[in-house]
């Protein structure tokens, strides 16, 4: 028998994968997003950047998340 196949991992967010701005958004057919809240109230920051972002001027580190905080925020 073969060995079963791999899925593909998740494509990789870069800085947004640790800044503190940035949320996981899931749909209903199971797409993920990355919501950049900054763009909230600074129209200079795109809602949903093109991955992966490699500079930004408003990177900040998030403190540290546990695996349950990717699901979405109020």
């Amino acid at each position: 028998m073969s060995a079963p196949a791999e899925r593909p991992s998740a494509p990789r967010a870069g800085l947004c994968e640790t800044c503190r701005h940035q949320r996981e958004v899931r749909n209903t057919r199971g797409s993920c997003f990355s919501l950049c809240e900054r763009s909230r109230e600074d129209p200079d920051y795109p809602r949903y950047p093109r991955l992966p972002v490699l500079e930004c001027a408003g990177y900040e580190q998030r403190a540290s998340r546990s695996p349950a905080d990717t699901s979405s925020a109020p």
